[in-house]
């Protein structure tokens, strides 16, 4: 390899993750204007290459087992099936708002096989790893306000609403990743995802069908 292009992947590789998130801020509010399918595949498509970026310069611990997964994936459902069986009409409504895709199929692959790995590979991989559990979960609530800016915008007390609950499931998939490691965190994020913003558009869209 070209010493000079390795120099440069590893000062790239050393890049604040506050810089990292700035960078995804000015990207987000770049995006404002472009039709929302479009604008979360290239927010999620940052979050990725500023991940592939930081493990140039080490590696990013997963911490993979069967058992871990089950235990994230148990985690996410007590705490998303209370809330999907108390408050399924206005997550449903929340879940159009968020996310005005044009299937089942590419919601699912949205919400459950893009935004929690991606997202937790960033917020838990690279920022909670280097300035710890209190700034991953704040950052990823502040993330979430930025991507979901353009359905809320003309709802600050909404906006302002989910990225505090956000935030607040920052601090659970963050202790999950603390605890039983990043895979963990990326089954239990995936299963609050699932149950709370695919789940609730499916079933009215399976009950009216019967």
């Amino acid at each position: 390899m070209n010493p000079k292009r390795g120099s440069r992947l590893e000062s790239l590789a050393n890049l604040d993750p506050y810089l990292t998130f700035l960078i995804f801020a000015v990207v987000g509010l770049g995006t404002l204007g472009i039709g929302m399918e479009a604008r979360l595949l290239i927010l999620w498509l940052v979050l990725l290459g500023l991940c592939l970026i930081y493990v140039e310069g080490q590696a990013m611990v997963v911490e993979y087992s069967l058992l871990n997964l089950g235990r994230g994936a148990v985690v996410g459902l007590v705490i998303s099936l209370p809330l999907l069986l108390l408050a399924r009409d206005a997550l449903e409504s929340t879940s159009a708002r968020l996310f005005p895709l044009t299937s089942q199929a590419v919601l699912f692959q949205n919400v459950v096989l893009l935004s929690a790995p991606i997202e937790g590979m960033y917020f838990r991989g690279v920022l909670q790893r280097e300035r710890g559990v209190v700034a991953a979960a704040l950052f990823y609530g502040l993330g979430q306000g930025i991507m979901f800016l353009p359905g809320l915008g003309g709802f600050p007390v909404v906006l302002a609403a989910v990225v505090v609950a956000t935030a607040v499931l920052g601090f659970v998939y963050s202790y999950v990743c603390q605890r039983y490691g990043l895979s963990a965190s990326i089954s239990c994020h995936a299963t609050v995802n699932l149950v709370l913003f695919f789940l609730p558009l499916a079933l009215d869209r399976w009950l009216s069908a019967t």
